[in-house]
């Protein structure tokens, strides 16, 4: 009670205005009773005066509310003054700041949420109109054998960008909801560039492409293999697409005290200056993204290095090259 300082300054008028009373009363008696109806008037002056300063200061509150329910916090600085009021309305400030903060982040997950779908709407939607117009050909009895086989051929393909798609579209859900646990174990690099690889082998050798590993790989971080290949997979991928017939892929590893490094470098067309910093943005596709591209792999595989304590960047000179740098650091083992 005695932080608030009106009724502290009121009780020091009262033991102020009693004392000069007594005093007055011993010194001349006869005025006892003048003395104490003066008294009397003065504590209700006190009281009214002490009243309206407390109304006010309620309204200036009640005001203060009005204007954030109505989405319309003042961008002022809570009272600093000792009282039960100033420190009411510093934690009812504190309280709505932060009420407003959380509405403005809902605001951005309810935006994201919507993009996404509108997102993956529109890349679900070709596939599925080109699907469409191939089965009703199909239906056609008179289609040649050759014609059917290729239409069924293309019907797998789609069906297969599709699974992809959703599959990946489901890990992204699941990162960003915390519902991946990643392990925490020991990966050694060369599992972990022999997992990511070898369902890509094939596509590379019919494009007459070379990856390009080291023989001794004795590197190792600590993280989960499977979702560790499955990012690096991505890149792989991403460079077997941008590399031309014939070109080659080179992995390099790097360890040091303080992470471990994997570097992977095409011989594609490089990354324009305006491209560079969408690269990881989910469903970007830079200007000479391939036309099978949905722009979700190197997000995907961005989120799950970041999952994992771990960093990604790129170097590219346009019209040559561009390397991915990955870093596992060794501090957050």
């Amino acid at each position: 009670m005695f932080k608030n300082r009106e009724i502290l300054y009121a009780i020091i008028f009262i033991l102020i205005l009693s004392t000069l009373s007594a005093a007055a009363c011993i010194r001349v008696p006869a005025l006892g009773g003048y003395v104490v109806l003066a008294d009397g008037i003065l504590y209700i002056a006190c009281f009214s005066a002490f009243a309206r300063y407390r109304y006010r200061k309620l309204r200036t509150l009640s005001e203060f509310l009005r204007k954030a329910q109505m989405h319309m916090l003042p961008l002022e600085v809570p009272d600093q003054l000792e009282g039960e009021l100033s420190v009411l309305k510093s934690e009812l400030y504190k309280l709505l700041a932060t009420c407003h903060s959380q509405s403005e982040l809902l605001k951005q997950d309810r935006q994201f949420l919507a993009d996404t779908i509108s997102d993956i709407s529109h890349q679900l939607k070709t596939p599925m109109t080109s699907m469409n117009v191939m089965v009703d050909l199909l239906k056609d009895e008179a289609l040649p054998p050759q014609k059917r086989l290729e239409f069924t051929r293309a019907l797998h393909t789609q069906l297969s960008r599709m699974e992809w798609l959703l599959s990946a579209m489901l890990t992204m859900s699941r990162i960003d909801a915390g519902a991946i646990t990643l392990k925490k174990e020991t990966v050694k690099v060369s599992d972990l560039i022999r997992l990511a690889s070898e369902h890509l082998l094939v596509p590379m050798e019919l494009r007459g492409q070379h990856l390009v590993v080291p023989d001794e790989l004795s590197a190792a971080f600590k993280g989960d293999l499977h979702w560790s290949s499955e990012a690096v997979s991505n890149i792989l991928k991403n460079c077997m697409e941008h590399t031309p017939r014939g070109g080659t892929i080179t992995v390099s590893v790097r360890e040091n005290p303080v992470y471990t490094g994997i570097t992977i470098q095409d011989e594609g067309g490089g990354i324009s200056e305006e491209d560079r910093p969408h690269v990881f943005e989910r469903f970007y596709k830079g200007s000479n993204a391939s036309p099978d591209s949905v722009g979700i792999g190197l997000a995907m595989a961005k989120q799950l290095i970041a999952a994992q304590d771990g960093t990604i960047e790129i170097e590219s000179v346009y019209g040559r090259y561009t390397v991915f740098i990955i870093k596992f650091y060794h501090c957050n083992m």
